[in-house]
């Protein structure tokens, strides 16, 4: 009795093992044979998702979904190389997949399904659209083949006329190593930018600026209008149109002539704030100075130094610089002394350096 209910115990077990590898059949995921291929015309121009962390464009690839509802299309879960970043946009039947462009292969799973790995036929390009088809093969597995195994374990357990007992050594319990991916590094970016600016009284200035960044970095920015030769002076006046100015000219019949210096340098370091806008924050040395010449008779001048529109020390900078590929704009704000302050507007480009 004993041995019949045991026999009877395998015969359960087998069918139900049987049942499982069927219904495991129920919750496949695949991808459907030369479903990929190029969307033709299909341009990114989602302003918000054009680029990777590390400024890499994307390829969008539309994953159409068969037999998947909405629900279990939220909750599809997508992979790619260790240097592929994805973002998704959720679409009536289909999900947009964001990814480096750069990708071999995209793996999607879903908690409760299966997984199924897709590996790029051809290269994609960047912005370019691509689709495919996912789908959730939901057939039972009762085809003839399966009730053919089911009919000859059931024979062989019948024919079984003693128990058997086999020893099964358990092998040595390995502990195995945690997956690991190593996260790739920003890559070095390097910039050079022309700038031109005007200040409180109107007057312009020249300069450049050269950088160096992964998410931080620094940066050395120089200004001047080229007018540096006026570097001493025999006087101060408190106003460029003073009675003073005018008085000395009435009394001894000298002209006048009034002209302005500008130079500045300034280091200071470079921050990422979000996608690709930059901030940049620095301080160093200014001088924005007016001067007045007078000169007689073109053989004597003196030159004096005009103070309520001059001021030189402390210079101060604050701005945003946008990175769009390997073209760069950038608007600052910088100051001498917080007396005088300019607006400076910059337009460059940047070359990737190694990682």
């Amino acid at each position: 009795m004993q041995f019949k209910f045991i026999l009877k115990m395998k015969k359960l077990t087998a069918i139900i093992l049987l049942l499982l590898f069927s219904l495991d059949a129920m919750a496949q995921l695949e991808v459907k044979p030369d479903s990929f291929k190029e969307v033709a015309g299909f341009v990114n121009i989602n302003l918000d998702i054009q680029e990777d962390d590390n400024n890499v464009p994307y390829a969008v690839v539309k994953v159409k979904t068969e037999n998947i509802n909405d629900k279990q299309r939220r909750e599809l879960l997508f992979q790619g190389d260790a240097a592929t970043f994805i973002e998704c946009e959720y679409k009536v039947g289909e999900v947009w997949v964001y990814l480096t462009y750069k990708a071999t292969y995209l793996k999607i799973s879903h908690p409760d399904l299966s997984s199924t790995e897709f590996w790029f036929p051809y290269d994609m390009e960047p912005k370019k659209g691509y689709e495919l088809t996912l789908v959730n093969n939901a057939a039972l597995a009762t085809d003839e083949e399966t009730l053919e195994r089911i009919r000859k374990l059931e024979e062989a357990l019948r024919n079984q006329t003693e128990p058997q007992i086999v020893y099964v050594e358990k092998p040595a319990e390995q502990k195995q190593k945690p997956e690991t991916t190593d996260k790739p590094r920003t890559p070095r970016y390097s910039f050079i930018v022309a700038n031109a600016s005007i200040n409180t009284y109107g007057k312009p200035a020249f300069g450049v600026t050269l950088g160096d960044m992964r998410k931080v970095g620094v940066f050395a920015t120089a200004m001047t209008n080229f007018r540096i030769e006026k570097m001493g002076f025999e006087g101060k006046f408190e106003h460029a149109n003073s009675d003073q100015i005018q008085a000395l000219i009435d009394k001894t019949g000298y002209n006048s002539k009034t002209d302005y210096m500008s130079y500045s340098v300034i280091f200071g370091v470079i921050f990422r704030a979000y996608g690709p806008i930059n901030v940049k924050i620095g301080g160093g040395y200014s001088s924005n100075s007016m001067f007045v010449t007078l000169s007689y008779n073109n053989n004597y001048s003196s030159t004096y130094w005009v103070s309520d529109v001059s001021s030189y020390g402390f210079g101060g900078l604050i701005g945003v610089q946008a990175h769009l590929g390997n073209l760069i704009i950038s608007l600052d704000g910088a100051t001498t002394n917080f007396k005088i302050f300019e607006t400076r507007l910059g337009i460059g480009f940047g070359m990737k350096g190694k990682k």
